[in-house]
Order: C-alpha cells, then sequence, then structure tokens
C-alpha cells in the first residue's frame, strides 16, 4: 500500500511541472527559446569551498589548500599553513577549527591561526566533517566514517555505503549526511549508520537527484543538488526517514520564475527563520516557510561554493576566492 506521504509527494511533484510550464509563459519565455537548465558542474571549485564562524572571526578554506581568515566586513587575511592539497570543507565550535579535502588532509587549530596536522591515518578525500556528543566525525571517499575525540589521531569505521560521502552535518538528536550514490546515512552515536537510497526509495514519486549538501537544524534537514536535467533539488524532512520536495520559485517584478543555477552550499538564518541557497553564477535564493514567499539575488558572475549566517548578514565565498557580505 501506497503512503500517504509518498502519494502527497508525486502530487505535489506533478503539480510543480504544471506550475513551472505557466513559468515559462509567464515569464514570457517561448518555447523556441527557453534557455535550458544550467548543466552540473564537473569539475571541483577553483577558490573557496566553505567558510565557518570562529571567535570573532571566519575562517575560509579552498581548492588549493589555501586557509584565510575572514573579517565581517570581507577583508582576506592569509593564514601560513604547511598543505597544498586542495580543502573541501571545514568545521569549528567554541574550542576548536577543522579544514579536511583531499589525500586524508585534516588541519586543526584551537587559536584561529596556528594549524597543525592531524594523524588522519588514511589517503582517502574528505569532502564533510561535523561534531557530535563529544565527537568529531568526517566522511571519505568509499563510505568510510572517521571520527576523534581529540581531533588529532583519528578512528576508522567502514560503513555500507556505495558512493562517495559528500557532506555531513548534525544537531543535538543525530548525524546526517550524503553520498554521490543518492544514500542518505544517518547515526544516533556516529558507530552504528543506517543507509537509505533516496532515488530507489522514491522512484515514481520525485524526481532523480543527485546530492551536493546537507545542513541540519535543530527542527529541519535540508539537502541540495539537481536533477538529471541540472535542475536544482531541494530536499526537506524533519526526522530524515520522511522527504518532501521544495521548489525554487520565485517571484520577479510580478512574473513567476524558477532558479535554474546549481544550488552549491546552504545556510540557516535564524531570525528570518529561513535557508539560503548560494548557487552558480552568482545567485542567492531564500526559503523561508512561506513557501510562496521565496526571493532572489544576483551578486556575482562567480560560482557561490559556502555562505554562512552571523547576527544580521551573510557571507559568502565562491570561485576566484571572492567574498561578499550582503546585510538581510
Amino acid at each position: 500500500m501506497l503512503s500517504l506521504t509518498k502519494i502527497t509527494s508525486s502530487i505535489l511533484c506533478c503539480w510543480s511541472l504544471l506550475f513551472l510550464l505557466v513559468d515559462q509563459q509567464v515569464c514570457g519565455r517561448s518555447d523556441e527559446h527557453l534557455t535550458p537548465p544550467a548543466a552540473t558542474r564537473v569539475a571541483e571549485p577553483d577558490g573557496y569551498t566553505d567558510i565557518v564562524s570562529f571567535g570573532d572571526t571566519l575562517i575560509a578554506v579552498g581548492s588549493d589548500g589555501r586557509i584565510d581568515r575572514i573579517t565581517q566586513s570581507g577583508e582576506r587575511l592569509p593564514i601560513d599553513h604547511n598543505n597544498s592539497f586542495p580543502l573541501n570543507c571545514a568545521f569549528s565550535n567554541d574550542k576548536i577549527v577543522i579544514a579536511a579535502g583531499d589525500h586524508g588532509t585534516i588541519l586543526y587549530s584551537s587559536d584561529g591561526k596556528n594549524f597543525y596536522r592531524a594523524e588522519s591515518g588514511t589517503d582517502k578525500n574528505i569532502h564533510g566533517v561535523t561534531f557530535n556528543n563529544g565527537l568529531m566525525i568526517a566522511g571519505t571517499d568509499n563510505g568510510m566514517i572517521l571520527s576523534s575525540n581529540d581531533s588529532q589521531s583519528w578512528r576508522h569505521l567502514q560503513t555500507n555505503a556505495k558512493g562517495n560521502i559528500l557532506s555531513l552535518a548534525s544537531n543535538p538528536f543525530f548525524v546526517i549526511g550524503i553520498t554521490d550514490a543518492g544514500e542518505i546515512i544517518q547515526s544516533f552515536d556516529g558507530i552504528d549508520w543506517e543507509i537509505k537510497d533516496y532515488n530507489k526509495e522514491y522512484a515514481g514519486y520525485n524526481p532523480y537527484s543527485k546530492f551536493k549538501k546537507i545542513l541540519a537544524t535543530q527542527n529541519t534537514i535540508v539537502i541540495i543538488g539537481t536533477h538529471d536535467d541540472g535542475s536544482p533539488s531541494i530536499l526537506s524532512s524533519t526526522l530524515g526517514n520522511v522527504w518532501a520536495e521544495r521548489f525554487p520559485i520565485y517571484h520577479d517584478d510580478g512574473m513567476i520564475c524558477s532558479l535554474t543555477s546549481e544550488p552549491n552550499g546552504i545556510a540557516y538564518d535564524s531570525g528570518g527563520d529561513q535557508f539560503i541557497l548560494a548557487c552558480d553564477q552568482g545567485e542567492l535564493l531564500s526559503l523561508p516557510v512561506c513557501t510562496k514567499c521565496n526571493e532572489y539575488k544576483k551578486i556575482s558572475e562567480n560560482n557561490l561554493n559556502a555562505i554562512i549566517y552571523l547576527d544580521d548578514r551573510l557571507v559568502i565565498v565562491g570561485d576566484e576566492f571572492s567574498v561578499f557580505v550582503q546585510r538581510l
């Protein structure tokens, strides 16, 4: 018997397709001149890949192993360190900041200025790192999980995931991640992992999705990526077991339009209770609770790779080591 949730998801998907067809007309585009969705990016970003807050400053990591301090006004202050491998992700809390990347690279710092190399014990690429209940957790290629209590030495755990782990997130209740095989992995202790094949489970209900990034707040989990045609995929869930698709529709001068660029980063604006996507082609899209109140903004021609919310502003980093500060 089909679940009510999946039937509802299927109906919403069909409605979205109809809505987008209407969008083609409302935005003034004819069938002969439709702009195809932006192609999914193949190459890794050339520039900043992630940004985190640490103390009174920001730390951005980059594709050439670069680590910079970023002031809240957007000024870049290079940090000297002994690494040239690409850095793909970063994590911070009130005690430590971690940067991780290719060839098992893990760097840690307790002051945000001096970084030291950890013994990861692997040469697998690391794309996600998070923290939960005193345990630092990193995800690598081939579905491996690394964990540490002190950030300096890391234990290995091979999950049954078929894909490479692309991103990890956590809230007070669990750790959750995604792979490039369309899997959603979840753990309550960082040791036992449940693995679900999203595309297999939702086949016939939601379009096929290629995951990119995941973010978890206390009440909501959001996964961003692309569909097979390159159009944005935005999924949300409360507990990680039932997923609904959110459609990137927005209004522009009275016209109904849809985001077509690939989303790369996501932040949560707690003040406005909204998620904000950083996308290719310098585009931002806000997703408030009101599904009809999405807002679009273009701030650059560069691809935007990561975004962070700080009180009354957003700091966004992207290709060519670009930095943008946007007040809310």
